[in-house]
């Protein structure tokens, strides 16, 4: 007696923790069944079906389905497939509302799926893909991953038919399947006159999936161009193309604003532009203050009447030897000098000292050298200005 009231405290015991246990932990979810069927067309695309039967424990809004769309080549590039929906219905046909987004190397797809409780539901989703081809020297090859490898639930009865256009020769084909990277070789693949089918003889477990590889004879599928591939692995690979785009960058900044003027014929001119002196336009030329500055100022205080230049012979030992001196000749007074610029009236004051009407350049020749770097200060202070 005691043992029946102790085994029938422990049913009621279980019952109440059963109980107690949230309608949303008794939730779960299976695919029995995932079949799809690849269709490749002549133009170089595919076509894609997949056929996947949910079950349902508990109540759901519906399921994802994560497609890969981001591959690695062998030499380390990216190769991307161009995928676009074409529809998302139950197996009465009626359609799905469906929500697109990408995920990393996937795109996802979310079917809300109507009834999905307690329940067997399936859902029939169709995208077209483009670049999913691959092209080599004696053959052309389909390389797809025919569920993913995102489920967190078990495959089921996983099955898979690829289709070729007419005239397709050469059928060769494989599967891979496991978690991403294995090279498991289960499947039962068989090979018939147009079309290459597969199928798994275990389910798939948690993350697993499986990748076909079909190759035929060149000639059936239409190759895409050379501009095709390089705007497809630009596409793919578009980091590679910055240091293009700067060079663009700057050849056309370098083009607009870089380039040295158009030279043109190249005119004398006798005279410095308007307002400015010689020695400013030789400075401005040459950026520094040189002898022949100061010489071509001489020459212009006397073209412009403040000073005559005189040429001079000395003759010695008895006519002999003869040297040759100038005799520079004050023509205004000082007074004149002040319209003058600065640097233009130091060269003066440099020259005649105390009131002098001439001086013989011989002179000068230790003397006005302690001129010269208030004269070089006068010009660069007048280029300043």
């Amino acid at each position: 007696m005691i043992r029946t009231r102790f085994l029938h405290s422990a049913w009621l015991l279980a019952g109440g923790i059963l109980a107690a246990v949230p309608a949303a932990a008794q939730r779960s979810f299976e695919i029995p069944r995932f079949d799809a069927t690849i269709a490749v067309l002549p133009d170089g695309s595919i076509d894609v079906t997949e056929t996947i039967e949910g079950r349902f424990i508990g109540k759901w809004n519906g399921i994802y389905r994560k497609v890969p769309v981001e591959y690695r080549t062998p030499q380390g590039f990216n190769w991307s497939i161009r995928i676009s929906l074409v529809s998302a219905t139950d197996d009465q046909g009626r359609p799905l509302r469906t929500e697109s987004s990408r995920q990393g190397h996937y795109i996802q797809y979310k079917m809300w799926i109507p009834g999905a409780e307690d329940a067997v539901r399936t859902v029939v989703l169709r995208y077209h893909a483009q670049n999913a081809l691959r092209f080599f020297e004696n053959h052309d090859e389909l390389y797809w991953n025919v569920t993913g490898d995102e489920w967190d639930v078990a495959l089921g009865i996983v099955s898979a038919t690829i289709m070729l256009p007419a005239g397709a020769t050469g059928l060769r084909a494989t599967a891979f399947n496991g978690v991403q990277g294995a090279t498991l070789r289960e499947a039962d693949v068989t090979i018939g006159d147009r079309m290459v089918s597969l199928r798994m003889p275990r389910p798939l477990e948690f993350r697993e999936g499986v990748t076909a590889v079909v190759g035929w004879d060149k000639g059936v599928v239409a190759e895409p161009t050379r501009v095709d591939r390089a705007a497809g692995f630009l596409r793919s690979n578009w980091p590679l193309a910055l240091p293009f785009a700067v060079l663009f960058a700057m050849l056309t900044l370098w083009w607009r604003r870089g380039r040295d003027p158009r030279l043109r014929p190249v005119a004398v001119r006798y005279e410095p532009p308007a307002e400015m002196t010689p020695a400013e336009a030789g400075t401005l030329t040459d950026e520094q203050v040189d002898m022949r500055d100061i010489t071509a100022t001489l020459v212009d205080l006397a073209v412009r009447g403040f000073i005559r230049i005189e040429e001079t012979e000395e003759k010695a030992l008895f006519g002999l030897l003869t040297s040759e001196d100038f005799l520079f000749h004050r023509l205004r007074p000082e007074s004149a000098w002040r319209e003058l610029a600065v640097h233009e009236r130091r060269v003066l004051e440099g020259i005649f000292k105390a009131g002098e009407e001439s001086v013989k350049l011989s002179d000068l020749k230790d003397e006005f050298y302690s001129e010269l770097e208030g004269i070089r200060d006068g010009v660069m202070e007048r280029l300043m200005t």
